[in-house]
């Protein structure tokens, strides 16, 4: 084999090793295309529905618990007691989820407990407890976020529809009295 047949061998072989690695590249970049594809297929209008609870109770209470250990850890003994208390009480286990929108209405069913508020205005709701508290409901895509406030603090609760039909609950805490703020997540399935 001459020099120069075998420059062309080694050019040949360049550019196919190129041609497969390129090609390598595309394939295994193709599920997470697809994925974020799947993501985007989940819109405002896929939020609306009925959801069960899908994580476990025992499981669902304890990454609720983990949560709020986590928020009061650096409080003194008297005061991680009273807030661990206070933070248990506000955050049950929510079985079943209802998201409903009716023009800029938006509604949210935790279990019995239903709210309604237009959207992207703060209104004053009553909780089953008689506390008042201030709501305002915000959809942005797959996505509906509602933020509690009251003299103590704030809450948020994020709704994030998956194209997979599942829904994600996102909880954050948060106040000038946790050290640390309190998030937590659980799953659902619609019905």
């Amino acid at each position: 084999m001459t020099s120069r047949t075998r420059r062309a061998a080694r050019a040949i072989h360049a550019s196919s090793v190129r041609t497969l690695l390129f090609v390598l590249a595309v394939v295994t970049s193709l599920p997470l295309f697809a994925q974020d594809a799947a993501e985007e297929e989940a819109t405002e209008s896929d939020l609306p529905g009925v959801y069960r609870l899908s994580t476990p109770n025992d499981r669902a209470q304890a990454l609720i618990d983990e949560a709020i250990d986590t928020g009061v850890e650096s409080m003194g003994p008297l005061r991680r007691s009273v807030g661990r208390r206070r933070l248990r009480a506000k955050n049950e286990i929510r079985r079943e989820l209802e998201i409903a929108f009716t023009g800029e209405r938006v509604a949210i069913r935790y279990d019995r407990d239903r709210y309604e508020v237009r959207r992207n205005v703060r209104e004053t709701v009553t909780l089953p407890d008689g506390e008042r508290v201030q709501l305002r409901a915000t959809v942005e895509g797959p996505r509906l976020v509602l933020d509690w406030k009251t003299d103590d603090g704030e809450r948020r609760d994020s709704f994030m529809r998956r194209a997979d039909g599942t829904l994600v609950f996102g909880v954050t805490v948060t106040s000038e009295q946790l050290p640390t703020p309190v998030r937590y997540r659980l799953v659902y399935r619609a019905r």
